[in-house]
């Protein structure tokens, strides 16, 4: 089995001693995305339009790898302020997964890489057999 760093078709990988995602045989593992945009790094401040962006975010990454949204396996949450904007955050992400969605963790954090950040979104994909 290999190990392959992906990146995004931006062809930009953090400046941080981390990689966007790995794909290790048919597992694929997105890290952490926010809903900054990936080339600007800036934001909205609203909730919705910063958990599109990370869901774009992580669906570039795991399209990059091979796979494809519906086959996340599992995904996890973090957000700043869950007590006022998780339904929010939940009508975005149940347009990004109408049915059958992965599993999912969500948490709340006390702050994320960069003050006015919301919301950051990793995900396990497999990639399926092509037939």
């Amino acid at each position: 089995m290999s190990r392959t760093v992906i990146v995004p078709p931006t062809g930009l990988r953090p400046g941080l001693p981390y990689s966007p995602a790995i794909r290790w045989d048919r597992l694929l593992f997105i890290s952490g995305q926010t809903g900054s945009d990936p080339v600007t790094r800036e934001f909205p401040d609203d909730i919705k339009a910063q958990t599109r962006i990370a869901l774009d975010n992580v669906k570039a990454l795991v399209e990059a790898g091979g796979a494809t949204m519906d086959s996340a396996l599992k995904m996890t949450i973090h957000m700043t302020d869950m007590m006022n904007e998780f339904g929010a955050m939940n009508e975005v992400f149940r347009e990004y997964f109408p049915k059958d969605p992965p599993s999912r963790t969500t948490v709340g954090v006390a702050h994320l890489a960069r003050a006015g950040l919301k919301i950051e979104i990793d995900m396990i994909a497999v990639v399926k057999d092509a037939g």
